[in-house]
């Protein structure tokens, strides 16, 4: 998977997600994940994670540019007909 293009959906997560839930109402004190859902839990989570970072970047080159464009006046002076 690209670290540019953030996936439709993130199986693991809504995995992890259910069963905490489930678990939640079952009133159990603890879930259990395999190596291989922690993997790919991992690998989702780093690639979420690295998104939302560039994502941030991003927002942040934007409203410095805003502000710039802002605070920039352009005066200009036509002395007509004079």
């Amino acid at each position: 998977m690209s670290q540019n293009k953030l996936p439709i959906s993130l199986p693991s997560v809504e995995k992890i997600i259910t069963r905490t839930v489930t678990a939640e109402k079952g009133q159990q004190k603890e879930i259990r994940l395999t190596i291989q859902e922690a993997k790919d839990l991992t690998a989702e989570l780093a690639i979420l994670t690295s998104k939302l970072g560039s994502t941030i970047q991003e927002i942040h080159q934007m409203l410095l540019e805003m502000r710039e464009s802002n605070t920039k006046i352009d005066v200009k002076f036509d002395g007509g007909t004079f």
